[in-house]
């Protein structure tokens, strides 16, 4: 560690007191099986640095985000309904999504914005269907509601007629219909990086490279991912809620100009 490096709050790593946690043992039981110096070395010394360069360029980005998350956070409310359960699962993949895009795990990251989609998507399909029973036993795993079908219902669902309506004026396109939608594309598109297809592996966001490495590139990507991502799970949100007043982090969702943002936010 250079002298300069010392003043860097990134050099340091601490325990967070047990009152952090709303859940957490105490008191702290102490080291039980301590990891190897070799194998702790192994596991992080790539992904810490590329982290710290990540870091070095992307500030603003990485505080967009956090910010981003926080609000979706704070949104889900305290009404337990299908958004609610979703939304705090999403969360939990986005805050994923910034620790993998941070360390270099570009691929990793976007099956990360694929669950989120998911889940968003089939949430708002539950809050608008108003199917409570079915979704029970959807969080039991005994009813199954894929993807394209929830999207097949929020195209004919007349909630979303207008939505629907005002795209189509506007740039002949639509938010969840059969053929070409924003939805469907997207999903297609994230699914890529889950299933590693040619051009969406490790190795092609690595540019040839072994990894985890950073690329400028790729972390631009893997951003603008995120940002498209949650401007659809917030259009989701305001059909399923279309009385919540949608925070102003989402500011920054409205400067990508996609009309159905604008149309649904309003």
């Amino acid at each position: 560690m250079t002298k300069d490096n010392r003043k860097d709050f990134r050099s340091y790593r601490w325990k967070l007191p047990a009152d952090a946690f709303a859940f957490a043992e105490r008191p702290d039981p102490g080291p039980t099986d301590l990891v190897k110096e070799d194998v702790w070395s192994s596991t992080v010394s790539l992904p810490d640095h590329v982290a710290v360069w990540t870091s070095d360029h992307h500030g603003s980005e990485l505080k967009a985000m956090n910010d981003v998350w926080g609000d979706w956070v704070l949104s889900s409310g305290d009404e337990q309904d299908p958004m609610q359960y979703v939304m705090l699962d999403s969360a939990d993949e986005l805050k994923a999504f910034i620790w993998n895009s941070l360390c270099g795990f570009y691929r990793v990251a976007a099956t990360c914005l694929r669950n989120v989609l998911e889940l968003n998507t089939i949430g708002a399909y539950f809050q608008i269907s108003k199917k409570l029973a079915k979704f029970e036993k959807w969080k039991q795993e005994n009813y199954e509601i894929k993807y394209g079908n929830a999207c097949d219902y929020l195209f004919k669902h007349p909630s979303t007629k207008s939505l629907e309506d005002h795209i189509k004026s506007r740039m002949n396109y639509s938010v969840f219909g059969e053929k070409t939608s924003w939805a469907r594309e997207l999903f297609q598109k994230l699914s890529s990086f889950t299933h590693s297809s040619a051009t969406h592996t490790s190795a092609k966001l690595w540019e040839g490279s072994t990894g985890p490495i950073y690329i400028q590139n790729s972390f631009g990507k893997a951003y603008a991912l995120y940002l498209d991502t949650m401007c659809l799970s917030h259009v989701l949100l305001k059909l399923a809620r279309p009385r919540l007043a949608l925070p102003k982090v989402t500011n920054l969702l409205r400067g990508k100009k996609h009309p159905a943002f604008q149309s649904c936010s309003v």
